[in-house]
């Protein structure tokens, strides 16, 4: 949520608490407290929700109202097209040792503590610095994946632990990473790794900025004809998304998170904005 955004949430819900008596030292000295301050997280949580809402239906009604385009009718400034990911210069997934055009991989341990245990990242990372091309049946166009939002399946999902045996490509992309298998008591981590990755000759979606790109390749692949590339618009809120989906399924996507986070966003404000007046006085329970 932007700044100005949480301050008009802020501003007068900190006039409510003041204006009744109520100042933050107090919170957990008064039987009041907790009760105010669990309504009062969930009352900015439910905004915070809410303005999430609006923003995957502002992407929704943005997807639909651009035009998709072939790659040889591309303008200047938003576009959307589809293609294959060309085979030029691979790279190589770091679990699955399989050639891709783009990966990003994740390595989480659990961590177990009672009724807190979890699963966390410790390491995680993608090839957004390395670009590639994308062709349809009219031409082909660099894609430079930085910056962007991917959206992308899980390709390789392995957990190991006491009794599993780590891959030797695992092991050496850990041993890289200085990240040890075992804890300080020498007992076997449990780890959970996973890879996503956009493989040669997927068809991929692609909303971006066309612009001239500043620094081509020296030898791009056969049928680039134009020194353009699609990538990341120079203003903030440009949008820039790469997809094995369709543009029809990123659309339903996007639609039923926008429904998603305006109904309970909604729901929440209202429960806790009640919850608040009661506890402050305002309403009779």
């Amino acid at each position: 949520m932007k700044p100005f955004l949480a301050l008009r949430v802020l501003t007068p819900l900190a006039a409510l608490f003041w204006g009744s008596g109520f100042s933050p030292a107090c919170a957990y000295s008064s039987s009041q407290g907790k009760p105010l301050v669990y309504c009062a997280g969930g009352l900015i949580g439910g905004v915070i929700l809410f303005f999430w809402g609006f923003v995957q239906l502002r992407t929704k009604r943005l997807m639909e109202d651009i035009p998709a385009s072939t790659i040889r009718a591309m303008a200047p400034g938003l576009v959307e097209i589809s293609g294959q990911a060309v085979n030029w210069e691979l790279c190589k997934g770091p679990f699955t040792l399989q050639d891709c055009v783009y990966y990003e991989y994740l390595v989480e341990q659990y961590v177990n503590s009672g009724k807190n245990s979890h699963w966390e990242t410790i390491l995680k990372g993608d090839s957004k610095a390395f670009s590639f091309y994308v062709q349809d049946g009219t031409g082909t166009v660099l894609v430079k994946p930085e910056k962007s939002t991917v959206i992308v399946p899980d390709a390789y999902t392995l957990k190991t632990g006491m009794f599993s045996e780590v891959p030797p490509a695992m092991v050496e992309f850990l041993e890289q990473k200085k990240i040890s298998l075992r804890t300080f008591f020498g007992f076997e981590k449990t780890l959970r790794f996973t890879e996503r990755h956009f493989l040669p000759g997927e068809t991929l979606f692609v909303m971006g900025t066309c612009e001239e790109d500043s620094s081509p390749p020296e030898v791009p692949p056969q049928g680039v004809t134009s020194n353009i590339c699609v990538g990341k618009g120079s203003r903030s809120g440009d949008l820039f998304i790469l997809s094995d989906e369709s543009q029809k399924q990123l659309e339903s996507s996007f639609a039923s998170k926008a429904f998603f986070g305006v109904f309970v966003g909604l729901i929440l404000i209202g429960a806790c904005l009640w919850g608040l007046l009661v506890v402050l006085g305002f309403l009779v329970n």
